[in-house]
């Protein structure tokens, strides 16, 4: 059912993670959403810090022809960039550096936007830091990460993933359990065999990410 859009967002731009797009993209065609322009950086980038805050960047200056910055929402973690040779550089600096106005939701991550801590902890049994944690858009690009972007091969996988992590925890708030567990199990099973972790999905709502979506507005 539709949901009548909240006032505020269509004098918005929205610049988001490209991991975030299916919950994004959910809420503009459920009706919540309704910004003047939304501009969508690739997945994965949090993996390439120069790239991340150059595709960043380059965000910024399509949304500036559209609003102003104080109507600029970035939805992306405050942890999603770490660099090594910019150990104080966050994605925060980033945007202050750009424009003293321009809004960031509050999240760690892109998961934790639509799970928090608690939330975590309730899903994985008070185990929240040892599970993986992936949303659908992780399910379509974590190729894209670990062997392209890293560049790790099977024996990387088998290095970093068992005994660091329980299992891997999909944040399902778009109920697409069903779709891949009868309709593409295959996906699953890539994934399983690579990391040689169980999958499982965690049904959630989208209720705490369109929280931090309404506070960006005040």
């Amino acid at each position: 059912m539709a949901e009548m859009a909240l006032s505020g967002f269509e004098n918005r731009c929205l610049i988001s993670c490209g991991m975030l797009y299916p919950e994004v993209s959910y809420l503009m065609e459920a009706g919540f959403l309704n910004p003047r322009q939304v501009f969508f950086t690739p997945p994965g980038l949090h993996a390439i810090p120069e790239r991340l805050e150059a595709y960043l960047l380059k965000r910024l200056a399509y949304a500036r022809e559209e609003c102003s910055d104080s109507g600029i929402i970035v939805v992306y973690g405050k942890k999603c960039f770490v660099s090594i040779e910019e150990p104080l550089k966050r994605v925060d600096s980033i945007l202050q550096d750009a424009g003293k106005d321009i809004v960031r939701i509050q999240g760690d991550y892109g998961y934790d936007m639509l799970a928090g801590f608690e939330d975590r902890q309730r899903i994985s049994g008070g185990r929240q830091d040892k599970v993986l944690w992936f949303t659908p858009g992780w399910l379509k690009n974590w190729k894209a990460v670990y062997k392209r972007y890293f560049s790790w091969d099977d024996a990387d996988a088998n290095a970093n993933f068992p005994g660091y992590y329980d299992k891997i925890f999909v944040l399902d708030a778009l109920e697409l359990e069903e779709e891949y567990m009868i309709q593409h199990p295959e996906v699953i099973l890539e994934l399983f065999d690579w990391t040689g972790l169980e999958v499982e999905f965690a049904p959630i709502t989208l209720d705490r990410f369109k929280g931090l979506l309404k506070n960006a507005l005040m």
